[in-house]
């Protein structure tokens, strides 16, 4: 038997030379150091591997997997369409149901907002004057708006008058706005950021979308109802579910408070709408399609240097950009002359811009200067598309819905 400190017998190589001794100290640390040092193409393998998605596995599935059954290849294309277009519609009721949230009783509304046949509207300057103590039964804000009468003025009139007198939700946003302290503002930072690296994750999964089509094309004619589907879910994503996002941050400061505890809960509420294409993946297929789409539909040997550049530069973007929006839409409420002195105009003028500014910095990067022009022509698109949904979401939830039972109708 040796000891610690006897050395190993020599042995012969294949060149019949005597390998230098080694002590068993030595030979100890060499094994130590196999068993402990991490295999590098290993590591090199779980670094280059990205999490494939649910409108990944779709694309698999339905134009790269030869044998997928009919039924399984759209069928998975109408569930990415029903997943993304649940996403929007919900992140947008979110983003306008905060504050004109559906309501029974004034008790139901918060503070600067009434009870009004079912929705909750703001207290606005124009209905002052129907509070006074010389005013009728009836109150008519403007020309062609309608009127408040009977238990909707009276109800409208003893929500917004407190002990400060009469409040517009103006003045009650910037009372919460003024109220936030330090910790608070910091607090809002660091939800913003979280917020810009959510986001990102789903740009990054539109762009790996985008670059499975363009390999894709390089073998095969890819069907151009394929093309528009996907491109269609990507630009959904691009302007109307991460501005809704983005503004559902920012309503929720303004309607609920910027305290601490506020901030961190509503934004870990908000993220949820992200990751529901996740865990659709995840749990909504069966183990056998999840296991092959995750095997066979990653893409990473596919994302060449360039992409890598775009996808860095797409991530400086929203960090810098989400942030931004984020506070010049909190401190926007200062800005009363604004758009006749609504609180949420600059609020809502500033929501879609990191979206823009995302795919001008992706056009740039893809063509250099003369993506420069179709960056901004696309970017100007998304800008006016996103309030053409807006609009079109108001109208179909908060005047159609309650046209014929509402008095008045902001």
């Amino acid at each position: 038997m040796t000891t610690a400190g006897q050395k190993v017998s020599p042995s012969i190589d294949l060149a019949g030379a005597e390998a230098p001794l080694l002590d068993l100290a030595t030979l100890a640390e060499r094994v130590k150091a196999i068993e402990t040092t991490p295999d590098r193409a290993t590591l090199h393998a779980l670094a280059t591997r990205e999490p494939t998605s649910f409108h990944q596995a779709t694309i698999y599935n339905g134009l790269v997997r030869s044998n997928t059954p009919a039924w399984r290849k759209y069928g998975l294309l109408a569930a990415s369409i029903g997943i993304v277009f649940l996403q929007c519609f919900v992140a947008t009721g979110l983003a306008h149901g905060v504050t004109m949230s559906t309501c029974s009783e004034q008790a139901d509304c918060s503070r600067g907002t009434f009870c009004d046949e079912g929705i909750c509207d703001w207290c606005e300057e124009d209905y002052r004057g129907c509070c006074a103590t010389n005013s009728t039964g009836t109150c008519k804000r403007g020309e062609g708006d309608g009127v408040i009468s009977g238990k909707g003025l009276e109800g409208m009139c003893t929500t917004c008058t407190t002990s400060k007198g009469f409040e517009n939700f103006h003045d009650v946003v910037i009372d919460r706005v003024d109220s936030m302290l330090l910790q608070d503002w910091f607090a809002l930072l660091l939800a913003s950021i979280v917020v810009a690296f959510a986001v990102f994750a789903e740009i990054r999964d539109c762009m790996l979308c985008d670059i499975a089509l363009r390999e894709i094309s390089k073998r095969r004619d890819v069907p151009r109802g394929w093309r528009f589907a996907i491109g269609g879910l990507n630009a959904a994503r691009y302007f109307v579910l991460v501005p809704n996002i983005i503004c559902s941050v920012m309503i929720l400061v303004l309607n609920d408070g910027g305290r601490v505890r506020d901030i961190c809960l509503n934004t870990v509420a908000v993220l949820f709408l992200l990751e529901v294409d996740n865990l659709a993946f995840l749990h909504g297929l069966s183990e056998r399609t999840r296991m092959e789409a995750e095997e066979n539909a990653g893409i990473h040997e596919h994302v060449t240097e360039h992409d890598l550049q775009s996808m860095d530069a797409v991530k400086l973007a929203c960090v810098l950009a989400i942030p931004s929006a984020v506070f010049i839409g909190v401190c926007g409420v200062y800005a009363k002359n604004l758009g006749e002195g609504e609180t949420d105009n600059l609020l809502l003028m500033f929501t879609p811009v990191p979206s823009v500014v995302v795919v001008f910095v992706q056009r740039v990067k893809a063509n250099g200067r003369w993506g420069a022009f179709s960056g901004l022509g696309w970017g100007t698109v998304g800008y006016f598309a996103y309030f053409i949904w807006d609009g079109l979401f108001y109208n179909m939830m908060f005047l159609l819905a309650h046209g014929e039972s509402k008095e008045y109708v902001r």
